[in-house]
């Protein structure tokens, strides 16, 4: 099972060229796991950095099993107690989501940020 584990020493990294370069100067002295959650096929280069596709997961590309890594899609099989999890972390100040508002005017706005596939946390329409 995968559930939520505080202080693993997580950082978001981009995606795109020089992923790999990105994730060893963060981490000179190699990588434990990898987490996609963007599905952008950095699956091989993913593999590459932690040795053993068995230690990549994707939450968004279904072609990671063609590369030996797991592909988790649908629903938890513990999902009330996943999200008793989370909801206690948060409580605890141990996750921060960044959010960022938009008046339901500009609502075409926040599509085209959503849609670059770069946005930090979630997105959220005001309505009045």
């Amino acid at each position: 099972m995968f559930g939520c584990v505080p202080r693993l020493r997580v950082t978001p990294v981009r995606y795109g060229p020089g992923l790999v370069q990105r994730i060893a100067a963060l981490a000179p002295q190699g990588v434990d796991a990898a987490l996609d959650v963007a599905g952008h096929g950095a699956i091989a280069d993913l593999i590459r950095l932690v040795g053993r596709p068995e230690r990549v997961i994707s939450l968004a590309d279904a072609t990671a099993e063609q590369l030996g890594a797991h592909f988790l899609s649908g629903e938890p099989a513990d999902l009330p107690g996943i999200l008793t999890e989370v909801a206690a972390l948060a409580a605890a100040g141990e996750i921060n989501v960044p959010i960022t508002t938009y008046p339901l005017v500009s609502a075409a706005d926040a599509h085209v940020a959503s849609e670059t596939g770069h946005v930090r946390g979630k997105l959220v329409l005001l309505v009045d």
